[in-house]
């Protein structure tokens, strides 16, 4: 049970990261990194001219896979997700935006999250990770006596 609860929280953050994503756009631009009202905020230089873009990220490739997955949900849940994730509303609002109770909509969500961490499991996404890689080579190595 341990396992599938860090497995929702760990989608939980790549849904946010995937409504940030979106919210961006693809070419990365997006929402200011920095309030003007924060005391290290620093005018642009002059002569240069002052954009909204954020510096890309390298998880681009990621969000599109997870995109590519959660558009083969049903419409039902692609909205849910939505709602939920992208319009950032109360429960309440979501509910009514959904036309249906709020536990409906937590069910949803979490229908939504199996769905798509089968999928991910399924086509390996997301497993990236080189430390953890070399971990398994050196273990499987052990194994093998080398």
């Amino acid at each position: 049970m341990r396992d599938s609860m860090t497995e929702v929280d760990v989608l939980h953050e790549r849904l946010q990261a995937w409504a940030a994503w979106l919210t961006a756009g693809t070419s990365g631009a997006g929402y200011p990194t920095k309030s003007v009202l924060h005391s290290s905020w620093l005018p642009p230089t002059p002569g240069s001219t002052p954009t909204m873009r954020t510096t890309p990220t390298s998880s681009t490739k990621q969000q599109r896979e997870l995109h590519a997955v959660i558009q083969t949900l049903c419409l039902r849940l692609q909205n849910t997700l939505v709602v939920v994730y992208l319009m950032r509303v109360s429960p309440a609002v979501q509910a009514t935006l959904l036309d249906c109770q709020p536990s409906t909509v937590r069910a949803r969500v979490a229908e939504a999250k199996q769905l798509i961490a089968n999928e991910l499991n399924a086509q390996g996404v997301g497993r990236s990770n080189p430390q953890g890689e070399r971990h398994a080579k050196a273990r499987e190595a052990k194994r093998e006596g080398f």
